[in-house]
């Protein structure tokens, strides 16, 4: 860390403690390879050592499973004798949490051994990714969409999720789509979630009731800082689940929670400026060619990009084409959501991609990550898209993979997104997901005895 970054990270500190004289706790996070935080709580008189000495966390922690458990095959924490990493406060970070019975202080770490980044920390993932469009002189402004499920907080005799009731009339949501009715009957807990995001410096956009029984969107604003942007999206999740909880909910991004609704999606609109802020997608009231390239590097790197952007086993089962609006394949096209790349209407020349396919459950800063090494390869070789379609695109294709081990083994081929990712990353990425799907797998449900026995 530099000294312009510990002034700035302690004047920080000293602004926080000052307007917030009475908090008493910390609590440091980092994110792991499955998208989730980790971290502990601490005393808030250990917040500037942190910041001046930084703090030790294992470095396995990087790539347990989504349950916190040692996979087979990963060398971290299983044959290396589970060392320490050293993590760093990330300035800017830093902000209030009052969703326990105590307003804390909650701040993101990243990791660095031996003087260099861990490379397999989705974040410095990211900044690698971020590196290379740098070289050539290019910042990336984006921005995220999430959809949410909010369920009743108690599961059924099955132990299967129940759908949420409607807080004002007590009867199950009725899944009517861009209902303002449904947003206002919620708006007690979204209103808290929203307010939340404030107090973390996150500023959200539209907020949208969509096609499923307590189902969700809320948008954040573009972003030209692409890590704070990654940063902000993974504590909207870890505070949608938490501002549920206390109003007797539960909420989930998982991919595909029920079979009968529409799936959760993880949307990314990208446009790419210049060092004099001029977006490289713009040709005035049309698109630069430039843009249709990156379009075309996201096709073509799209079957090894299945694996980041649908990392579960339970990702596939969002990809039924159709009305659910969950892209099954190889396409590009103006205004079209039923398409994998959108190019939606630009004002003022805002020329743009959004990036339909991820789910909710994906990684933000590696689903960032693959998409914007799949531009930058579609640009720096002039890869042409294709046709735009301009009709519903419902069926799937027989190029892409549909399940989690045939999309691993496609990432493991992709010499594209290894030579921006690293073959080390690529590598111990997939280990990772083979080794999860493995550890899955060993569990034998209700319905195999009741198919089998």
């Amino acid at each position: 860390m530099t000294p312009k970054k510990d002034t700035a990270l302690m004047q920080e500190i000293d602004e926080l403690l000052s307007a917030h004289p009475h908090i008493k706790e910390l609590e440091v996070l980092a994110i792991d390879i499955s998208g989730h935080f980790f971290g502990k709580r601490y005393p808030i008189s250990k917040l500037k050592s942190f910041a001046a000495e930084g703090l030790a966390f294992p470095m396995s922690m990087l790539v347990l499973s989504v349950i916190g458990e040692l996979l087979a095959g990963i060398h971290y924490g299983a044959d290396d004798g589970d060392p320490d990493a050293h993590f760093s406060l990330i300035p800017g970070s830093l902000s209030v949490i009052n969703w326990g019975k105590r307003p804390r202080i909650q701040a993101i770490a990243t990791s660095n051994q031996d003087g260099e980044a861990v490379f397999f920390e989705p974040r410095n993932v990211l900044a690698r990714v971020l590196q290379a469009f740098e070289k050539q002189k290019w910042q990336p402004m984006v921005a995220f969409e999430l959809e949410f499920y909010l369920f009743d907080q108690a599961l059924n005799e099955q132990g299967l999720i129940k759908l949420v009731r409607n807080p004002k009339t007590g009867q199950i949501d009725t899944p009517t789509v861009l209902s303002t009715t449904r947003i206002g009957d919620f708006e007690d807990i979204i209103d808290d979630i929203v307010e939340a995001c404030n107090q973390q410096n996150i500023e959200t956009g539209a907020i949208s009731a969509e096609m499923g029984a307590g189902q969700f969107e809320i948008n954040f604003n573009h972003h030209s800082d692409v890590l704070r942007a990654a940063d902000e999206t993974c504590l909207f999740k870890r505070t949608v689940v938490e501002i549920a909880k206390k109003h007797g909910m539960m909420a989930s991004f998982i991919a595909k929670p029920m079979l009968d609704q529409p799936g959760n999606g993880l949307h990314m609109h990208v446009s790419v400026l210049d060092k004099k802020r001029n977006n490289i997608f713009s040709d005035g009231d049309k698109p630069h060619q430039r843009l249709l390239y990156a379009i075309g590097g996201l096709i073509d790197c799209m079957p090894a990009s299945m694996s980041y952007w649908a990392p579960n086993i339970n990702s596939y089962r969002r990809y039924t084409g159709g009305a659910n609006c969950a892209p099954v394949s190889l396409t590009w096209g103006h205004e079209n959501r039923t398409v994998a790349f959108r190019i939606p209407l630009a004002k003022d020349g805002a020329w743009r991609v959004e990036n339909r396919v991820p789910g909710a459950d994906a990684n933000p800063y590696l689903a960032m990550a693959i998409t914007l090494a799949g531009m930058l390869h579609g640009i720096q070789h002039k890869l042409d898209p294709g046709k735009p379609y301009d009709q519903a695109v419902n069926g799937r294709d027989v190029n892409l993979p549909l399940n989690l081990a045939d999309a691993v083994g496609v990432t493991l081929g992709s010499e594209a997104l290894i030579n921006i990712l690293g073959r080390s990353f690529v590598e111990l990425y997939c280990k990772h997901r083979e080794s999860e799907t493995f550890a899955f797998e060993q569990y034998i449900s209700a319905r195999e005895y009741n198919w089998y026995l």
